[in-house]
């Protein structure tokens, strides 16, 4: 399992922590989505799991080794959400179970427990009390989102991680080899509109998603053009991540025609759109442009945070909202 070029430095700094006697019995992987972050967290406890590593690389011969290249080694332990639901108690006991016993392969046992911040408030003082006092050679990795919150408590009793996009010129070699018929302008878009995330990226680039959002945009001018809200209805997706994303893109699209409002030149993120972006800004007032951001990012906040939500309902009242307050300029004093 190869690590991605942005991840080189982060395992560097990790296994040299160990080999310097500086390692944790818990370490805390705070990332995002589309970094692969799981692909850094099973190297390093190959690594770790590893009866004869060279340096910071594990040996790839030994038996722990093949065991762990064949996903079935008897001392690692997965642990994350099943059936769509948090990680229960139980979960968490069994786990407790197997620590009391000795490692099957004589050296570490490791515990991956991936979504960390789904653990139930149950299972998370079970963990916790692990934690304080964890079997001898073993170790915990915990993955969760950046943004998401842990219990202070497990927190504290790790070594925590902060796994950031890579710099952009590093996620955009790294595309540029694995797309290599893709256009660098749009190798350049793609990464922008996608946060710098490199597998996020891809995918958005073999699924010719530039494309989509190129007619997207064309049906967002006609509807800006008519205030037809159920016109630019249909155009969403009734998939919520996909209705997400066309949302970001259309919040992309006013941030950055106030930037053309107010004369910045950095940090576009619709560089391929600079045409439209210049003559949407022209129509509006910096503060329509600011009132729309605003009615596009609560509505994504809404659509993630409210359950069993009417989806349609609440976009329909987002663009309702746009053309009312924004286009027509009706804001509120």
């Amino acid at each position: 399992m190869a690590l991605y070029p942005w991840q080189t430095a982060t395992y560097q700094a990790l296994s040299n922590a160990f080999l310097n006697g500086r390692g944790h019995h818990a370490l805390l992987f705070k990332t995002e989505l589309g970094l692969g972050t799981d692909t850094l967290v099973r190297h390093f406890a190959h690594w770790l799991l590893c009866q004869h590593p060279q340096g910071n690389l594990a040996c790839g011969q030994c038996k722990s080794c093949l065991l762990t290249q064949a996903e079935n080694h008897p001392d690692f332990h997965l642990i994350h959400p099943l059936d769509g639901k948090d990680i229960g108690i139980d979960q968490i006991r069994e786990m407790t179970a197997r620590l009391q016993q000795f490692a099957q392969q004589g050296g570490n046992t490791v515990v991956y427990i991936q979504d960390a911040d789904r653990l139930t408030e149950a299972a998370a003082n079970a963990l916790l009390k692990t934690l304080e006092e964890p079997p001898q050679q073993c170790y915990f990795l915990l993955e969760a989102p950046l943004s998401a919150p842990i219990l202070a408590t497990i927190q504290s009793r790790c070594q925590t991680w902060l796994i950031h996009t890579p710099e952009h010129q590093i996620a955009y070699d790294w595309l540029q080899s694995h797309c290599p018929n893709t256009e660098p302008q749009s190798i350049d878009v793609s990464l922008r509109l996608c946060r710098h995330r490199p597998l996020i990226c891809k995918d958005f680039l073999e699924t010719d998603r530039l494309t989509q959002r190129k007619t997207f945009f064309q049906t967002f001018w006609r509807f800006y053009k008519s205030r037809d809200v159920w016109f630019m209805l249909k155009a969403f997706s009734t998939d919520i991540p996909q209705l997400l994303t066309e949302l970001e893109w259309l919040e992309s699209f006013f941030s950055d025609a106030v930037k053309a409002k107010l004369a910045i030149t950095n940090g576009w993120l619709n560089l391929d759109l600079e045409k439209g972006v210049q003559l949407f800004s022209q129509q509006l007032s910096t503060r329509q442009l600011l009132a729309g951001h605003q009615i596009l990012q609560q509505t994504q906040q809404d659509l993630r945070e409210i359950n069993a939500v009417n989806a349609e309902l609440i976009v329909m009242d987002c663009l309702t909202k746009l053309v009312l307050r924004v286009f027509e300029g009706c804001l509120p004093a």
